[in-house]
């Protein structure tokens, strides 16, 4: 998190002092200084401007983060996954997955008429003050890096990433959803254990 920058411009406007010579005092018609006002006189002009930095995180003890399980991949299964933002400007949240679905341990190929890894869907839902939000879904492989058609595919950055339009701080409701809808598949999947890692990041938005 950055620190808001504070800069302090003093600008200091001194008159300068004529040293009159007797010739240009015997001139004078009167004892004035030469500016009319004592010559201890000084204008000071202090101009003091001041920022403060967009900064925006997950709120501690309401991360996105932690291990689940999906029991029978075959089958329809819902995880919703909570968590706040800490954003004092508009945000953007992005999701990466590793394998662009649930994919089998040590297989690396699954024979003919089989399928060694399982897509899903993650929906991503973003909470902020006086009721902005943000929603959009998208399936597990448009997730991967380099890949596209999704509207949060990370790493968030300021262009990059659901974007927020608005602070939000500590406001419940942001959550990320994962689930697939029991449909029959193509294939049918390989008997293992399958699993997937989801990162994700955080940014205040251009």
């Amino acid at each position: 998190m950055r620190r808001g920058l504070c800069r302090i411009s003093i600008t200091s406007l001194l008159g300068a002092l004529l040293i009159a010579l007797p010739s240009t005092l015997r001139a004078q018609t009167s004892g004035s200084a030469v500016y009319g006002g004592s010559p201890r006189e000084v204008s000071l002009s202090v101009n003091v401007t001041a920022s403060v930095s967009a900064s925006c995180s997950f709120m501690v003890g309401a991360m996105p983060k932690g291990d689940y399980s999906v029991g029978n991949l075959e089958g329809p299964y819902l995880i919703d996954i909570p968590f706040s933002l800490t954003c004092n400007s508009p945000s953007r949240v992005g999701i990466v997955s590793n394998n662009g679905g649930m994919k089998a341990h040590g297989v690396s190929s699954a024979p003919p008429g089989y399928a060694h890894q399982a897509p899903y869907r993650v929906t991503l839902h973003l909470a902020g003050d006086s009721g902005n939000s943000a929603h959009a879904t998208c399936e597990s492989p448009t997730l991967t890096s380099g890949a596209s058609g999704c509207a949060f595919r990370g790493p968030a950055t300021g262009t990059a990433g659901l974007r927020l339009p608005g602070p939000s701080q500590g406001v419940p409701g942001s959550y990320i959803r994962i689930n697939q809808t029991g449909e029959p598949q193509p294939e049918t999947l390989i008997a293992a254990d399958y699993s997937d890692r989801l990162t994700v990041t955080i940014s205040p938005a251009t």
